[in-house]
């Protein structure tokens, strides 16, 4: 009876110990022992990423005044004037009020400009600052050789004085008188002094290009009185040049 119990005991102790190593490994995972801590796995953003800024364009335009050389008659495409080259390479939009036949102190021929005559540059000046620009360039006055010296000086200051006045912020500029093939007037340098020393009054820049058209036929149309395409180029190169402006920005 003895040896029964004593076997008994020892059953139980060991049924015992099997429920308890059971129990053990249930609780335990089949990986607990080989996983380490948990790490956290963050899901790719699905966020729509914004774009750039485009690039600023509050800067006002560039005005051109002038005469047939602005106005571009002769280029082959209105992107081929000087005035649109310079225009480009200012980072600007272009506006012309160029036309032909006009100065400082000429209108333009009657029927010119609609069913008037196109106003002379001052009387353009309006148009301009209509237009709001950041930049305002004037050239011309050979137009007006032949003309009484003191009426084109006082046309000059006005013009300049009254677009100063009118737009205090704009970078303007005003370029010397240019010629064309036809011989030199005496007028044309004194008529250039003119004009710088208007400059000077009003406190705007003179961009002296000196005369790129002039003795240079390969740069004119057959009339020899306003710029090919290859002379366009070239009025665009010593304006920028003059302002101190790269070539394309």
């Amino acid at each position: 009876m003895n040896d029964r119990f004593g076997n008994g005991a020892l059953a139980g102790l060991l049924v015992l110990t099997l429920i308890l190593v059971g129990f053990s490994l249930r609780t335990r995972g089949p990986d607990s022992a080989a996983a380490g801590p948990s790490a956290t796995v963050s899901a790719p953003s699905t966020g729509t990423v914004s774009p750039s800024p485009s690039p600023s364009t509050s800067s006002g335009p560039v005005v051109f005044l002038g005469d047939s050389m602005t106005e571009g008659k002769s280029a082959s495409a209105p992107a081929k004037r000087w005035t649109a080259i310079v225009a480009a390479d200012l980072g600007l939009k272009e506006v012309n009020l160029g036309h032909a036949r006009t100065g400082y102190l000429r209108k333009g021929p009657e029927g010119s400009c609609g069913d008037k005559a196109c106003p002379n540059f001052e009387g353009i000046v309006a148009q301009a600052v209509k237009a709001d620009p950041s930049t305002v360039i004037v050239t011309g006055g050979g137009n007006d050789s032949g003309l009484a010296p003191k009426d084109f000086s006082q046309a000059v200051s006005d013009t300049l004085t009254a677009l100063k006045k009118a737009l205090p912020d704009a970078k303007i500029y005003v370029v010397n008188p240019w010629w064309d093939l036809r011989p030199v007037p005496d007028s044309l340098s004194a008529q250039t002094s003119s004009v710088k020393q208007a400059a000077g009054e009003a406190k705007v820049s003179f961009l002296d290009t000196d005369q790129p058209l002039v003795d240079k036929p390969g740069l004119m149309v057959a009339d020899g009185t306003n710029p090919n395409d290859a002379g366009h180029a070239v009025l665009a190169k010593a304006v920028t040049k003059a302002m101190g402006v790269s070539e394309n920005g």
